[in-house]
C-alpha cells in the first residue's frame, strides 16, 4: 500500500522540482523548475529577468558508491530515483547560457549553477 502512495503522489507531482539558485549568502537569486516526467526531461530558471531553459540529462545511479549523499536514503524502491552528474545547459532567447549540474533523490536537488560570466550558485530543492 505504500509503495502505491507514493507512485500516486509522483504523478500527481509530474516528478517535477521547484529549484532555487542561491548565492554565497544563501539568499535566493532565482527560481526555476526542474522536470523529469515522460521522454523529456526539462529545466527552467528565471534569472536576472531572463528566462533560461532547456533539455536535461538525468544519470541514474546504478551502484551503492553512486548514491553518495543520498546512501542512507536509497533502500529497496527509493535505490532506482537517485542520480548523479545529471546536468543541463540552459539558454536564454538572447543566447545567454546558464550550465548546471546535480545530485538528486526524488524531488530533492543539491548541485551548482554557473553563468557565462562566472557567476556561480548553488542548486537546491526540497529543504
Amino acid at each position: 500500500m505504500k509503495q502505491m502512495t507514493i507512485l500516486f503522489l509522483l504523478a500527481l507531482t509530474g516528478c517535477a522540482s521547484n529549484v532555487a539558485l542561491k548565492d554565497a549568502a544563501d539568499t535566493t537569486q532565482a527560481v526555476g523548475t526542474l522536470s523529469a516526467w515522460g521522454p523529456t526531461h526539462r529545466m527552467e530558471i528565471m534569472l536576472d529577468g531572463k528566462r533560461y531553459e532547456g533539455e536535461s540529462v538525468r544519470n541514474p545511479c546504478t551502484t551503492d558508491a553512486c548514491h553518495g549523499i543520498y546512501r542512507n536514503d536509497t533502500v529497496g524502491l527509493h535505490s532506482g530515483h537517485t542520480s548523479k552528474g545529471s546536468k543541463a545547459t540552459l539558454e536564454s532567447a538572447d543566447g545567454e547560457r546558464l550550465v548546471c549540474e546535480w545530485v538528486s533523490h526524488l524531488t530533492d536537488v543539491k548541485g551548482t549553477c554557473q553563468t557565462q560570466d562566472g557567476r556561480l550558485f548553488r542548486l537546491k530543492a526540497g529543504d
